[in-house]
């Protein structure tokens, strides 16, 4: 009801074409971060000539989030959701329109920074956006979509890009992945409007209020979680073939189960999402997503057939991945409607370092204990999240 009496307008059927617009920035941002790892060495003459530094092309991505992911948060605080996701979107288009005309490694790689600036402006927006447009009941929902955004640009990252290589060659991707990037812009800067909720920008956050943010019980502990999920996640994804052969699956094989994973995470980010609007609770899903993946990293560890070790990836993907846009809106409703950006910057921030860390320490266990062991590190790694994930406050 108003204030009135009356009753509260009912949500304009526009938010599903915004949050559709930016879905389409955020695929955009994966699949061009992904390009390189799923390319082989000497794809183009630039790579080939440094083959032994293709993997930065990569790595420029998360190394360039945990630089400018709290300024980016800020920035999204004060001037609201449009602004910050259409220079995302910008800055993402002149890296894929200009990578097809790299002549040296080092252009190449400086274009490729150019689209690591702008992806922390499209996933550190996500919960501004849908609190600016989407009602109560649909917030966990709306957020479920976006954050399955990201793991659809996963998906295409890694599968779409040696079939367009194979086809098209490796210039004739980096033209096609050009066009959508600009595309997804285009769409954006049409139709993403700021949403018709007020108090959704015009303030920002100081840096020194944004680490005490830390101090707020629900995002220390987020931030926790996003360390040691996203750290779990980002080693099974760069470690998916020694993991996976260590229980005697092949290297094509394993590629394919990894994809699998991905398709899980796809449907659990909505489904678990559908749900936790349903019976208005974060906590409680998010608690048996994080419970279910110990159990079912522990059984990756001891083995069985492909088809048994699919079906389990299947459903670690949607239950493990799942968390994540439960987690992003968790920490965006334990702060003010001001400061949602510079929350979701923060566990981001913590995510990104801790999926630098974790791949590591994989590595340091895969090596010198057999690559079987990291699975039973991965649950237990999921194990202490569920602990944390117990002491969260009511939402």
């Amino acid at each position: 009801m108003g204030a009135n009496g009356s009753k509260n307008p009912p949500p304009s059927p526009y938010r599903w074409i915004v949050l559709g617009t930016f879905m389409a920035t955020s695929i955009v941002a994966q699949m061009l971060w992904l390009t390189f790892s799923s390319l082989p060495p000497c794809g183009t003459a630039v790579l080939c000539a440094t083959a032994d530094n293709v993997t930065l092309l990569t790595a420029i991505y998360p190394l360039v989030f945990v630089m400018i992911s709290i300024p980016t948060g800020m920035f999204i605080d004060l001037k609201g959701f449009r602004p910050s996701v259409l220079l995302g979107a910008v800055l993402l288009a002149v890296s894929g329109a200009l990578r097809p005309f790299s002549t040296s490694f080092p252009l190449l790689l400086a274009i490729q920074g150019v689209g690591a600036v702008g992806q922390p402006f499209i996933l550190n927006s996500i919960s501004k956006l849908v609190r600016t447009w989407f009602p109560a009941s649909e917030v966990a929902t709306a957020t479920g979509l976006g954050t399955l955004s990201i793991y659809i640009g996963l998906a295409l990252g890694f599968g779409l890009t040696p079939v367009l290589a194979a086809t098209w060659g490796t210039l004739g991707m980096f033209e096609a992945y050009g066009a959508f990037a600009v595309l997804a812009f285009v769409l954006f800067a049409l139709a993403g409007r700021e949403g018709p909720h007020p108090g959704a920008a015009g303030e920002t956050t100081s840096l020194r209020a944004i680490f005490g943010m830390l101090r707020i019980r629900n995002v220390a502990l987020l931030s926790a979680l996003f360390f040691a999920g996203i750290g779990v996640f980002n080693s099974f994804a760069t470690y998916v073939q020694p993991m996976l052969g260590a229980r005697g699956v092949s290297a094509d094989t394993a590629g394919e189960l990894g994809g699998i994973m991905i398709i899980g995470g796809i449907a659990g980010a909505l489904v678990i999402s559908l749900i936790a609007d349903r019976y208005h609770t974060l906590r409680r899903p998010l608690w048996v997503c994080v419970a279910v993946a110990v159990g079912l990293w522990a059984l990756l560890g001891i083995g069985y057939g492909v088809v048994e070790e699919s079906i389990v990836l299947l459903a670690l993907g949607f239950f493990f991945m799942a968390a994540l846009p439960l987690g992003l809106e968790l920490s965006a409703r334990s702060v003010s409607t001001s400061a949602e950006g510079a929350a979701n910057a923060v566990v981001w921030e913590f995510s990104q370092v801790g999926g630098t860390i974790m791949i590591f320490s994989f590595d340091a266990v895969g090596l010198s204990m057999g690559w079987t062991v990291t699975f039973f590190l991965a649950a237990g790694i999921s194990l202490a999240m569920l602990a944390a994930g117990l002491l969260l406050r009511t939402e």
